[in-house]
């Protein structure tokens, strides 16, 4: 008997499907807080046809689905062109989503406005929004742009040097350039690299080394015996000189005290000995002898 009760109830669905798409009535409830009234009708049939839920276009701001946002007049625009954006106007990326999505490769025959460019501009378009995103977005760089004007290029075509230095800098970062090298190690090894040659590691064996160990001892030996030798025999010269110098001096005195007489004899010892007190200065004792017998003469000679 269940079964039978479905079956009509799902019959007199669809003999009626004008009611199913009727809206449901709104509860009523009492000051008491209790709910009465009818309860929401049952949807029967399932409606093909659904409405999703669409934000105006004219409250955020935005474009249609048929609508373009103006390309700069410029042939090479500026960042702030592109994005229709002043050059003290702190950057947002709600202008640049709204240019990706119209003019990403993805999205070409999705946007009917842009059917008359032809492919080639719009990659170069999408190519310039996403490199003036990367310039605005970075604080560093667009000071640097606002500043210096480096940075962007906006689709200039480039000029001999930058030609050049785009080349040179290309070789330089390119895998397996020579750029790098500085010594002969760096290039037997870009060599080695390019011909695809590996080099075994050379060891020295251990006889080979300990042999050189002794021969460096044995070398460093040698020096220091030449050195001491060396050392010895000036000393000994050194020596030799000096006793020479004092065996002269001797002499020479010997030679002038062998004409003299005692009382010369005695009075070159008394001045050699009273030399100490004059900080060895000879003729200090001499002009004080020849001053005291000058002034003996004197008193002499007075009446």
């Amino acid at each position: 008997m269940p079964m039978n009760k479905t079956a009509v109830f799902l019959g007199s669905c669809n003999a009626f499907p004008a009611v199913s798409n009727l809206p449901p009535l709104r509860s009523i409830t009492s000051s008491r807080g209790v709910r009465s009234g009818y309860a929401p009708a049952t949807t029967c049939s399932i409606d093909r046809n659904r409405r999703y839920a669409t934000v105006n276009s004219s409250q955020r701001g935005s474009f249609g689905h048929n609508e373009a946002p103006e390309w700069p007049k410029n042939s090479y625009p500026s960042p702030y062109e592109i994005f229709s954006m002043k050059s003290d106007a702190p950057y947002t990326k709600h202008r640049f989503y709204q240019l990706v999505k119209i003019y990403h490769p993805d999205r070409h025959s999705h946007t009917p406005a842009i059917d008359n460019i032809p492919h080639a501009i719009r990659l170069e378009r999408y190519r310039l929004i996403v490199a003036a995103n990367d310039l605005l977005s970075d604080p560093s760089k667009r000071q640097l742009y606002d500043v210096h004007g480096l940075g962007w290029t906006g689709g200039k075509p480039q000029t001999i040097n930058e030609t050049v230095r785009s080349a040179d800098r290309a070789w330089r970062h390119k895998a397996g350039s020579a750029a790098h090298n500085a010594t002969w190690e760096d290039w037997e090894r870009w060599y080695d690299a390019r011909d695809g040659r590996v080099r075994d590691s050379m060891y020295m064996s251990n006889g080979l080394f300990a042999t050189l160990v002794v021969v460096m001892c044995m070398i460093g030996a040698f020096a220091q015996m030449s050195r001491a030798e060396q050392y010895g025999s000036d000393l000994m010269e050194m020596k030799a000189q000096s006793n020479l110098a004092i065996g002269q001096q001797v002499a020479r005195r010997n030679m002038i005290a062998a004409g003299r007489s005692k009382d010369e004899r005695v009075d070159m010892f008394l001045k050699d000995r009273e030399n100490l007190n004059y900080a060895f200065q000879p003729g200090k004792y001499d002009n004080e002898v020849l001053a005291s017998h000058a002034h003996g003469h004197g008193q002499n000679e007075r009446p």
